[in-house]
C-alpha cells in the first residue's frame, strides 16, 4: 500500500521535464577516451609543440620556469662566527644569588650603619624638598628683584660688629657707648624702611610676571636674603647689580 510518493517539482512551464537530482557521475572523455568527473572543469594539459626538426618542446609562459638571471653572488650571507668571552669570575650558586638578591632587598646593617643610613635618607629628603620650594617661579622672582639692587640690610651685619667693637673700646665713657649703641638701632629702623619699599616694587612685578602666585612667606625670604652678603647668599646669585629682571 503506497502511502508516499515521490516527489517531484511542478514546473510553471510546459513541457519541461521535472526536477531532476545531478550525481557527479564520470563521463568518458571523446576525445581521450578517459573518464572526467561532471561538474569539475579538466585539468589543461601542458601545450606542447613540435619545432621544425620534429622534437617536442614545452611553452612555458612568461614569468613562469624562465630563467633565473640572478646573479651567482647575491643572497649569500656572510657568517661570522662570535669569539667566545672568558668570564671573570664563577657562575654563581643558586644559594648565593638568592642570598645576594635578599641582601639587595633587605640589608642585614648594624645599629649604627642603620642610623646612618636613615640620616643620609632624611636629608637627601629634605634637600629635594627644599629644591623643588626653591624653584617655584616666585621666589626666583623674589631672589633676581633682593640680588640686583643695593639695600641698607646688607650692610647690617657689618655695622653691628662695628657698634659692638665701639662699645666696647668706649666703655669708660658711658655717653659715647650709649651714642655709638643708639646706631643699631637707626639701622634697624632703615633696614625695616627699606625692605618695605622693596616689598612694594616686587608685589607690583611679581602681579605682572606670575599673577597667581602666593605671598605668603616671600617677605621674610626676601628680608632674610637681602641681610646676608651676598658673597654668602645661597643658591648662588645669578643676575648681576644694576641689570633688569
Amino acid at each position: 500500500m503506497a502511502l508516499f510518493r515521490p516527489y517531484e517539482r511542478k514546473t510553471d512551464q510546459p513541457g519541461r521535464k521535472p526536477y531532476q537530482r545531478t550525481r557527479l557521475v564520470p563521463e568518458p572523455d571523446q576525445k581521450t577516451g578517459t573518464t572526467v568527473p561532471k561538474g569539475k572543469a579538466a585539468v589543461p594539459e601542458e601545450k606542447k609543440s613540435q619545432d621544425e626538426s620534429g622534437q617536442k618542446t614545452r611553452e612555458t609562459t612568461p614569468g613562469v620556469g624562465a630563467p633565473d638571471k640572478t646573479p651567482a653572488g647575491a643572497g649569500k650571507v656572510k657568517v661570522t662566527r662570535r669569539q667566545p668571552v672568558r668570564k671573570s669570575e664563577p657562575t654563581l650558586t643558586r644559594k648565593q644569588a638568592e642570598a645576594a638578591r635578599m641582601q639587595r632587598l633587605h640589608p642585614n646593617l648594624s645599629p649604627k650603619e642603620q642610623r646612618k643610613a636613615d640620616r643620609d635618607a632624611q636629608a637627601k629628603a629634605r634637600i629635594d624638598a627644599w629644591d623643588k620650594v626653591e624653584a617655584s617661579p616666585e621666589r626666583v622672582l623674589a631672589r633676581d628683584y633682593i640680588d640686583t639692587r643695593w639695600t641698607i640690610t646688607e650692610f647690617m651685619f657689618p655695622a653691628m660688629i662695628l657698634i659692638m667693637a665701639g662699645t666696647m673700646a668706649t666703655a669708660q665713657w658711658p655717653l659715647i657707648s650709649v651714642s655709638i649703641g643708639l646706631g643699631l638701632w637707626v639701622m634697624l629702623i632703615l633696614s625695616f624702611i627699606n625692605t618695605w619699599f622693596i616689598w612694594r616694587g616686587f608685589k607690583k612685578l611679581l602681579l605682572q610676571r606670575v599673577p597667581r602666585a602666593s605671598l605668603r612667606g616671600l617677605l621674610m625670604y626676601m628680608f632674610n636674603r637681602s641681610l646676608m652678603i651676598r658673597r654668602f647668599r645661597r643658591p648662588t646669585p645669578r643676575i648681576n647689580r644694576g641689570e633688569t629682571i
